[in-house]
């Protein structure tokens, strides 16, 4: 697993956002809604990535009452492009304290999948999006990965393993998967990919040429080489 946990017989995982949304002293101005789609987004992402899907959300709201309905919807929306049913939502708001700027954070409870099995070394791993943070991702929408693809792929056992890239760049999470092995990719791996702009994916060789009709933008596949 990536930044998951495994509680009891449930994979829990979890994002925040902060200084991010539609208060005056907020760093990024955005709607509520898209800062919990993006926020749900990740932790969504991170589900799939310990081979597991959600059937819970837990939500913590730090920007006052008026922003829940808001932030419900940004939840929904991550659900309404899988195909799949949004679990129930509960939380909490914090309505003592007027904030100067925007707060949220997602948890959700999983269930894990019974899946294909396979072999991460025998997978061939490809990037999906580029790395972007704060302000160029409402800039360049079109360049963030995209969750229907990516979910459809993984139904269909044609990506075996999702692997999202967050603050710390593909330098950090290739170094994580492939240790000592050297990676080469035309994509910047030092630069932060923010709300995982970039995914790696791990898909299945006999069906590489079908990937290609999942993903036909921002999708390239990674060059290992010798070891450091």
């Amino acid at each position: 697993m990536r930044n998951a946990m495994k509680v009891g017989t449930f994979i829990v995982t979890m994002d925040n956002a902060a200084a991010i949304g539609e208060k005056p002293q907020d760093v990024v101005s955005a709607s509520d809604q898209l800062t919990a789609y993006m926020t749900a987004r990740v932790t969504f992402l991170e589900q799939l990535a310990a081979q597991a899907l959600p059937c819970q959300v837990l939500l913590a709201n730090f920007s006052g009452d008026t922003a829940w309905t808001r932030y419900e919807r940004g939840i929904q929306q991550v659900f309404e492009e899988t195909g799949i049913a949004c679990p129930a939502i509960a939380g909490s708001t914090e309505s003592n304290m007027p904030t100067l700027q925007s707060g949220v954070a997602i948890t959700m409870l999983g269930e894990i999948q019974q899946r294909q099995p396979f072999d991460h070394e025998q997978l061939s791993w490809y990037t999906y999006g580029l790395p972007l943070v704060g302000e160029e991702v409402l800039a360049h929408p079109e360049d963030v990965a995209q969750l229907q693809p990516i979910f459809q792929a993984w139904q269909a056992d044609i990506v075996q393993q999702v692997w999202p890239v967050g603050s710390k760049g593909l330098q950090g999470e290739l170094a994580r998967l492939f240790g000592q092995q050297q990676v080469e990719s035309s994509l910047d791996l030092t630069k932060s990919a923010g709300p995982c702009s970039v995914i790696l994916l791990g898909i299945d060789p006999k069906k590489e040429q079908q990937a290609q009709n999942f993903f036909q933008r921002n999708f390239e596949k990674l060059r290992k080489t010798a070891p450091y």
